[in-house]
């Protein structure tokens, strides 16, 4: 009887080890193979990079505008929404509404003209107001390229209405078209009433003629006639350009404009030194006491304005976005590639926005974000990139931590 009691004994020992090597096995199965919880960002905060505020030297008289010749951005201005005379700057939109309607390709002179009896008859009718003309003999062959630059240098009234009238058939249907032009192109607050600007009711704010001048500077045709410093047409003559502004602090264009009941205006573009680049400008003057004050005054508007562009360096190669580190040790993190420099005038900061991803440890990493990087009315896109990886828990882990891995999300 002792002998069975001590042999059962012996098989429940027996037993017991082998139920406890069954279920030391199947633990550590279980703690290997149960799912691990991913791993969060730790997200690193970015230093936001500011500008400081602008200060443009804006003369006190008149009406002013100076902007961005490639976007919306009026950098500074003064009475900027009054219908203003805009006198001779008219004649620009004579010279982009005939173009739109008789295009000159390339560098082609455009169409032959022949100069008529009516159009003869004109230099006398304006000489006799006060208005700035050119000889225009009848049976003169004058192309549209040369009247435009008559139009844009000299500032002949009579070619104005000759290139008009030649275009459209009649002074009244040019109007028709450019009052609809002005209206297309965001400047349906603006007035045209005859062809030169003569009369003192074509009328614009310094706002819409800052888009007239963005049109003006990026027209081949009209920006290359504004910036000759002389024009030579044969059988009409020779003339130095009118404006006095040309050549100086890199303005290049575009057209004068004079009448006793405003004053000097000035339609302009220009091009600034900024460190290594160039930035292109446009603007207005409306208003001036003569065209002399108003090349002063802009040279130091220009200068003063390009002292407040400034290079804003977006991110850092290898700058830390974000830090992954799993309760195990493995760690990893998003880091940017390469910084983005930028020119940016006036004051700005930046914000930066990323969507971080979860790591599942084990598995290749998602594809890296974008960090997203706002200021002003821009923003930019740097690229990240992964550095590290997140392997999955030991086994030693696992078994010092079966929570963690059998009620993991």
């Amino acid at each position: 009887m002792a002998r069975l009691r001590m042999t059962a004994a012996r098989g429940i020992a027996a037993a017991s080890v082998v139920l406890l090597v069954v279920g030391l096995g199947g633990y550590t199965v279980a703690a290997a193979l149960a799912p691990v919880a991913a791993v969060e960002p730790q997200p690193q905060p970015l230093p936001a990079v500011s500008t400081p505020p602008a200060t443009v030297d804006l003369p006190g008289y008149g009406a002013w505008a100076v902007a961005a010749a490639d976007d919306r951005q009026i950098y500074a201005g003064r009475r900027l929404d009054e219908q203003l005379p805009m006198a001779s700057i008219a004649k620009v939109v004579t010279a982009l509404v005939v173009l739109e309607e008789h295009p000159i390709e390339g560098d082609n002179e455009g169409t032959a003209i022949t100069l008529t009896a009516a159009d003869s008859r004109l230099p006398a009718r304006y000489a006799a107001i006060n208005g700035t003309v050119a000889p225009a003999p009848a049976g003169l062959v004058v192309s549209q390229r040369a009247m435009i630059e008559l139009m844009m240098v000299h500032s002949a009234n009579n070619y104005a209405e000759t290139l008009a009238v030649w275009a459209f058939g009649s002074e009244a249907a040019y109007l028709e078209a450019a009052r609809a032009w002005l209206a297309e192109h965001g400047m349906p607050g603006a007035t045209i009433a005859d062809t030169t600007g003569f009369s003192p009711q074509n009328r614009a704010s310094v706002r819409e003629l800052v888009t007239l001048a963005r049109l003006a500077a990026a027209h081949p045709v009209v920006a290359a006639a504004s910036a000759l410093p002389r024009v030579t047409v044969p059988g009409v003559g020779s003339y130095e350009n009118r404006n006095a502004a040309l050549g100086r602090a890199g303005v290049d264009g575009l057209k004068t404009g004079t009448l006793r009941v405003i004053g000097s205006n000035l339609l302009f573009s220009a091009d600034l030194v900024v460190g290594d680049r160039t930035v292109p400008v446009v603007g207005a003057a409306v208003g001036a006491p003569d065209q002399e004050s108003i090349a002063d005054d802009l040279e130091q508007l220009l200068a003063s304005l390009a002292d407040d562009f400034r290079t804003l360096t977006i991110g850092e190669a290898g700058q830390v976005v974000a830090t992954y580190v799993a309760p195990w040790g493995d760690t990893a993190a998003l880091r940017v590639v390469d910084a983005v420099d930028d020119t940016v005038w006036g004051p700005v900061r930046t914000v930066a926005l990323v969507d971080l991803p979860v790591v599942q440890p084990g598995i290749e990493p998602p594809r890296a974000p974008v960090l997203l990087v706002r200021y002003g009315d821009r923003e930019v896109r740097l690229a990240l990139e992964w550095e590290g990886t997140i392997e999955g828990p030991p086994l030693d882990w696992r078994l010092r931590h079966p929570l963690e891995s059998a009620f993991s999300d």
